[in-house]
């Protein structure tokens, strides 16, 4: 009964259901904060995922798009001071077509005579002929009959003769890889300029004859290319017939090469560079150029642009040791202080930066240090890929214009004219389009026609 037990015995009672709860509350607190702590460290983690993936995000944001507006004030505006003003040249005597001048012998007021010139103003005029006759040649072959020899004979002085002219190849090739014009606008802007019609197809048909005209120079760009003391590689997205392929270029000082493969596999720079040993592969850092043959130089401006987005501190601490090995790169080479600036790198991965993308960017400078002050042991060897980065970036333009290509013979076309194109380019810097390209075309043709 309730009134048997003490009131000490109740209390004893209570007081250990208390202890017992307070014990239950102690172990549910513990596993609380237990739990709490696993989530602090989840939520942690995640953060730094997070911010890590949104590193990753700007940084593919900046090579697919261009920089917005940037903060705070911005280049000045017009030439720096002092540098010289632009004056367009006078033009050589023997270009003048017409030539008109203005002499007076009496007054226009007075009407009564005046003397001899004081001065003379020479002034020019440079216009253009907007839409220029086309050429249309005119061949009249005539057969006889040899009673002698009892057979059709013609005169063996018919000169090789083409559907379509080679001034027309061209401007098919100007307009294709200069202006980078799709096929319908090359048709139309022939059609505008010249009254000239041609279909599509028929533009394909002079593209792919450009292609075997400029076989034997394309033969002679891969040797360069293999041959080069220092080359400069990147690769691209490209469009073929609607699939991702692969757009490669290869960059020497007298050369450049274009490659369209469906893998983005060391396979293809294997085949591109050869077996040279002693030679200098500058790039992006991409994997694929990392077990070849030769030297290796990995492009700074990458990695700044990495450390930039992870970590702006560290990016301070880099763009710093990078123009110190710019200054240096002024110098001859026995004077380079190579230890100097390894000593420097080692030391900015030691150190501690509050930001966690640091750590990323780190880790990559451990694996490219052996590549980054390779330029200091060679004469002509650039810190940065923007010699690769420039060279294809014509080729992405064309891309977003027209696409692509539509098959493995218009890829293989492209990659080959575009080759022989730029090389030529490259090799007259001071040369206009067509004082270099139409009398290689013509030669070819030459050489062709004569098979």
């Amino acid at each position: 009964m309730r009134g048997q037990l003490s009131k000490e015995t109740r209390l004893t009672i209570s007081v250990t259901r208390l202890k017992s709860g307070m014990k239950e509350l102690r172990e549910e607190i513990s596993e609380l904060k237990r739990s709490n702590r696993e989530k602090d460290k989840t939520i942690a983690l995640l953060r730094e995922k997070l911010e890590d993936k949104e590193a990753q995000r700007k940084e593919l944001a900046s090579y697919l798009y261009k920089p917005g507006k940037k903060e705070g004030p911005g280049k000045p505006r017009g030439k720096k001071p002092g540098a010289p003003a632009y004056h367009r040249p006078v033009p050589r005597p023997e270009t003048v077509t017409e030539e008109h001048a203005y002499a007076l012998r009496q007054c226009p007021a007075c009407r009564k005579p005046v003397g001899a010139a004081v001065d003379t103003v020479v002034k020019y005029e440079e216009d253009i002929a907007l839409k220029p006759p086309p050429t249309v040649k005119k061949y009249v072959i005539s057969r006889h009959w040899c009673s002698s020899c009892e057979t059709y004979v013609r005169s063996a002085d018919i000169p090789p003769i083409r559907r379509i002219g080679i001034n027309t190849l061209g401007y098919v090739l100007f307009a294709r890889y200069r202006l980078r014009l799709p096929l319908n606008k090359i048709q139309e802007s022939l059609q505008d300029l010249y009254d000239f019609k041609i279909s599509e197809g028929e533009i394909v048909v002079l593209i792919k004859e450009a292609e075997i005209l400029f076989g034997e120079d394309h033969e002679a760009i891969i040797a360069l290319i293999r041959e080069a003391r220092v080359v400069y590689a990147d690769e691209s997205g490209w469009r073929m017939d609607g699939k991702n392929w692969w757009l490669w270029v290869f960059r020497a000082k007298d050369g450049t090469r274009y490659m369209i493969e469906d893998t983005r596999g060391k396979g293809v720079a294997e085949e591109a560079l050869g077996d040279k040993e002693d030679r200098v592969l500058s790039s992006d850092g991409y994997a694929a150029y990392q077990n070849l043959k030769g030297d290796k130089q990995q492009c700074w401006v990458h990695l700044l642009r990495v450390a930039k987005l992870h970590s702006p501190k560290l990016y301070a601490d880099l763009a710093l040791l990078y123009k110190k090995l710019l200054i240096e790169l002024g110098k001859p080479i026995r004077e380079r202080d190579k230890k100097r600036f390894e000593e420097g790198l080692a030391g900015l991965i030691g150190k501690k930066y509050p930001e966690p993308g640091a750590k990323k960017v780190q880790a990559r400078m451990v694996r490219h240090t052996p590549f980054l002050f390779t330029c200091l042991s060679y004469e002509e060897v650039l810190p940065e890929n923007n010699t690769a980065e420039r060279a294809i970036r014509t080729q992405v333009v064309m891309r977003k214009i027209f696409g692509g290509s539509r098959s493995l013979a218009g890829a293989r076309a492209h990659a080959v004219n575009s080759s022989v194109l730029e090389t030529m380019r490259q090799q007259n810097p001071d040369q206009g389009f067509f004082e270099v390209v139409q009398p290689l075309l013509e030669e070819r043709w030459s050489e062709h026609a004569g098979k």
